[in-house]
């Protein structure tokens, strides 16, 4: 954590439902900012008269920044030390609220009207749809630059989403890009003036359509044999503390520095 105060804030109107996250000053996501999160959107998608969900920034310039590059350094070296096991990055509260997006009935819309980085854009690739705006300036997976690999989702889902050699070329470049340059991509489905303007007007098409139809296509296309390896990819993840790496020094190095856009690039 970063130590400043964590935001999730709801806002509902008729039968759509926007979810704000702010960890300011740098908008980044830890696993408690990630159980924050499952706290705020499992009651939405359980309740009758939320039919659609929005999920976006509450800070200027950024939807969710990367995850907290110091919490995955101390994890990792806890597991090097042996006081964690590897097993526990499955069940963690990122991967809960991955699963539970994934698993969603009702329509989740991500509006990136921001920076979208790292464990910011596997929330996002775990959501129904991502529209983004001209000031999401950075969108990606850049990991490989700090030696470790996108193990909140990323692998399984942007393979599912652009197919396996394009997700495993992207990841592998750790490549960064604009929200025109993420569209070209088939990372967001939609460039536009403002993300949330877009994904409201969405939610409430989606909010208009028949409950049982939309439920009934989102769980039919829903993708049960992930689960086995979304979990081996966040053990696997965990099992970077083992190898004897100075993961944990140079990712504490780059929280020191904090979150500069230009190291990710």
């Amino acid at each position: 954590m970063t130590g400043k105060p964590l935001r999730v804030q709801v806002e509902s109107a008729e039968d759509v439902a926007v979810v704000r996250f702010a960890n300011p000053p740098h908008g980044t996501v830890s696993n408690g900012g990630a159980a924050d999160l499952v706290a705020a959107i499992r009651p939405l998608l359980a309740a009758a008269e939320t039919r659609a969900i929005i999920l976006t920034g509450g800070q200027d310039g950024i939807f969710i920044r990367h995850a907290d590059v110091r919490q995955i350094a101390t994890s990792l070296e806890r597991v090097g030390m042996g006081s964690v096991d590897p097993q526990a990055f499955a069940t963690s509260a990122f991967a809960e609220l991955g699963a539970m997006l994934d698993a969603a009935e009702k329509p989740v819309i991500a509006a990136i009207d921001g920076l979208c980085m790292g464990g910011g854009f596997e929330i996002a690739l775990a959501c129904t749809m991502r529209i983004a705006s001209p000031a999401a300036t950075a969108i990606g997976l850049p990991e490989i630059r700090l030696d470790i690999f996108p193990g909140g989702g990323g692998t399984q889902r942007l393979s599912r989403l652009v197919g396996r050699h394009r997700a495993r070329l992207f990841m592998l470049r750790g490549d960064v890009m604009t929200a025109s340059q993420a569209l070209a991509a088939g990372l967001v489905d939609e460039v536009v003036p403002c993300a949330l303007d877009r994904a409201l007007e969405l939610a409430g098409m989606f909010a208009g359509r028949s409950t049982a139809a939309v439920s009934a296509i989102l769980r039919l296309t829903a993708t049960d044999e992930d689960r086995e390896r979304l979990a081996a990819e966040a053990c696997r993840f965990g099992e970077l503390g083992l190898t004897g790496e100075a993961l944990p020094e140079a990712l504490f190095q780059f929280a020191e520095g904090d979150v500069g856009l230009e190291a990710m690039r």
